[in-house]
């Protein structure tokens, strides 16, 4: 039988998945932690799975851009999902995150329809920043 301490089975990082829609093929660039993903013509959707260090601050940009504002045909982006560690932050924590836009339109929202930028920032250990914003409090240490 194995102890706790024998066991090897820790893992020290972080997964991330972020999965965006098109409306449309917009053109779409995706950047977490100055690791950049461009998607000049996004016309399906895409998954974005990857593994940051346990410690790591986090920040994630969602950026639109070339929208033609017509009546036509509507094209944007829409997150689906966006997990850290299989937690879902969209809905629920969209609030947090900033979009700064073309239109001025600054509602929390995980459609992206304007030319801009939506952000969201961990400003600490995602661990640290979820038990804050999940009304529990702060971790200690």
């Amino acid at each position: 039988m194995n102890n706790y301490s024998d066991l090897q089975d820790i893992d020290t990082r972080l997964n991330l998945v972020i999965e965006l829609a098109p409306v449309g093929s917009p053109t779409a660039t995706i950047i977490i932690n100055n690791q950049q993903y461009d998607y000049p013509q996004l016309t399906s959707p895409i998954i974005i799975d990857e593994y940051l260090p346990l410690m790591a601050l986090i920040n994630i940009d969602i950026i639109l851009s070339n929208k033609h504002y017509t009546l036509e045909y509507e094209t944007a982006v829409i997150i689906r999902r966006l997990s850290i560690d299989n937690i879902e932050l969209i809905p629920e924590y969209d609030y947090l995150a900033n979009y700064i836009n073309d239109h001025n339109n600054t509602n929390p929202t995980s459609y992206l329809g304007f030319n801009g930028k939506w952000r969201l920032t961990i400003d600490r250990p995602f661990y640290h920043w979820l038990h804050q914003h999940s009304g529990q409090g702060w971790l200690i240490g």
